[in-house]
């Protein structure tokens, strides 16, 4: 917390040590000793890495090193070019700075670099024969310190840098060799004119703002047609065409194939289309699907040839390697990383799509056994009703009348049963049966007869209903009635049809309001059976282009109704 405190202070500490390291002049012995404490506290507050990173032994070793270097090599030329390397490094920060005080802050910082190197460093650093002005270093040694003083008018608060971990490496390299430009055009025109410094410096400054001026104007000119930046995006953009093709490609595999490893295998193939690329292996790791099956990731798949240099890079569900006949740079390697996060995006939605595939399957089989299981329970209820006949059958016309019951009701279920059957052979939507609606209410009346359930209604001699649905529902809703009647002894029961609308009404108690919420939308828990009857029902009706709905609940008239859906 003290290092981010002391952060806007460290590069005045910086600046002020390398000063006095100028006061000195040809003072090696004390330049020497005072160049220590300068380098502490600039790499204090470097920022091309964190303060708080762990430096390994090679590199400390490699550090101390370039200490020594320095320290053997230290003088007038030495000291110029460290001024360079530390003007390319302050500069990267000016570039990179969106707030107004610490833009102002490093400007100050890089206006004292550059003074200094100009008016003290270089001066002392040319050979003796040259004419340089005399006093130019003195000079120099009290106007430099004008811009540290700019660094303390920015209030402590703007000066904080929240960004002082990023450096603006092209911009910070561009001013480093600005400034090399600069001292070899000066030491060039000393040379070649046999002018003194200042002229030199003076005529070499000239050539270079004429010569930005140029490219500044060339680079948007303005003037109705495009300039330098106009062909240098079109240059950036063609380097990364092979890219995008590949993006491309990639979106519209994902709609050509439909099997994830297959897909995978396919994009892969594709790769060796981009530069740089020989070849490569990947291994998927299938996500949940395949845990839940059992299975284990899928052996590596190769394409392509291998090559001298190698990289892996990482997925969750996919792990890739390519290989290079050359090592990739930083920006390469982010390129091809991001290409691998799509694929293994697009394969995770391949998975997706699979395990929707077979949770729709599963849901198929699902409705289909719901829907039969159903129709099997009211068969075996209607065969427990003639099973409870024929058993109370003990006189003569009681016998009868049970004949005659068995000789009504037994081919009806049998071709229920069948139909039963052949839903089960055959699946075909529960509309597909078309029944004449006077048979279908005859029907129903004769299923019902000796049940104490009303029977009523009124259809048109030419009018058709789906047979299949409606005694469906029918069954369903008059078998919950009557295990009603089980609880509430001496309800009536009335099944009434008008026209295409079916109603199934009981004069008993009414539906609990948190129960009727959820009657028809989801299963329900039941004590006589699995609490899908209704819900079934409803999704056979909503399917069918009907609607089951509970039409009164109160008191004495509990009342469901099946009819088709309004038309707008």
């Amino acid at each position: 917390m003290w290092l981010t405190r002391a952060q806007p202070w460290l590069l005045l500490g910086v600046l002020v040590s390398l000063h006095l390291l100028l006061w000195l002049d040809d003072d090696l012995l004390f330049g020497r000793a005072l160049l220590l404490p300068h380098l502490g506290l600039l790499l204090l507050w470097q920022p091309l890495l964190r303060a708080q990173s762990r430096i390994e032994w090679p590199v400390l070793v490699g550090l101390c090193a370039l200490v020594g270097v320095f320290l053997w090599f230290f003088g007038p030329l030495a000291l110029s070019l460290w001024l360079l390397l530390l003007a390319g490094l302050v500069g990267g920060k000016v570039f990179f700075s969106r707030s107004r005080g610490p833009r102002i802050y490093y400007l100050g910082a890089l206006a004292y670099l550059i003074t200094a190197l100009l008016t003290i460093a270089l001066p002392r650093a040319l050979p003796p024969g040259l004419p340089v002005p005399s006093g130019i270093d003195v000079l120099g040694l009290w106007l430099a310190p004008l811009a540290l003083t700019v660094m303390l008018l920015v209030p402590g608060r703007e000066r904080v840098d929240r960004d002082r971990e990023v450096l603006d490496f092209v911009s910070g390299t561009f001013v480093l060799l600005l400034l090399a430009v600069l001292v070899l055009g000066t030491l060039a025109a000393m040379q070649l004119a046999g002018v003194d410094y200042l002229r030199a410096l003076l005529a070499t400054l000239g050539v270079l703002a004429t010569a930005l001026m140029v490219m500044g104007w060339a680079w948007n000119p303005r003037a109705g047609f495009g300039g330098v930046s106009v062909a240098f995006t079109r240059y950036v953009l063609s380097l990364a065409l092979p890219y995008e093709r590949w993006l491309e490609s990639l979106a519209s595999l994902s709609q050509e194939e439909s099997r994830p490893e297959e897909f995978v295998a396919r994009a892969a193939n594709r790769l060796l289309a981009l530069p740089l690329i020989s070849g490569g292996e990947w291994t998927t790791r299938g996500g949940e699907w395949r845990t839940r099956s059992g299975a284990n990731a899928a052996p590596p798949r190769r394409f392509g040839e291998v090559a001298a240099h190698r990289q892996d890079f990482e997925h969750p569900l996919l792990d890739l390697t390519l290989y290079t006949a050359r090592p990739l740079s930083g920006g390469l390697l982010w390129h091809f990383n991001l290409l691998v996060q799509l694929l293994g995006q697009f394969y995770q939605a391949q998975l997706r799509t699979e395990e929707l595939r077979r949770l729709s399957y599963l849901s198929a089989i699902h409705d289909t056994g719901a829907r039969l299981t159903h129709d099997v329970k009211n068969l075996l209820q209607s065969l427990n009703t003639l099973c409870f006949a024929a058993r109370e059958a003990t006189d003569p016309d009681s016998a009868a009348r049970a004949n005659a019951l068995l000789a009504r009701q037994l081919p009806v279920i049998s071709a229920r049963l069948e139909a039963t059957l052949d839903k089960l052979r055959r699946p075909q939507p529960v509309d597909g049966e078309w029944t004449p609606a006077p048979e279908w209410l005859q029907a129903t009346a004769a299923h019902f007869a000796g049940q104490g359930v009303t029977v009523e209604g009124m259809t048109e001699p030419d009018q058709r209903l789906p047979g299949a649905l409606y005694t469906t529902v029918a069954e369903n809703l008059v078998g919950n009635a009557l295990q009603k009647r089980l609880a509430e002894p001496g309800i009536a029961i009335v099944l009434r049809l008008g026209g295409d609308r079916l109603s199934v009404e009981d004069s008993g108690s009414a539906i609990a309001a948190d129960l009727a919420g959820n009657l028809l939308q989801a299963p329900v828990a039941s004590a006589s059976g699995l609490g899908v009857g209704l819900y079934q029902s409803a999704l056979l009706a909503r399917a069918s282009g009907f609607r089951l709905q509970l039409d009164h609940n109160r008191e004495g008239c509990v009342r469901f109704v099946l009819a088709p859906e309004p038309t707008h």
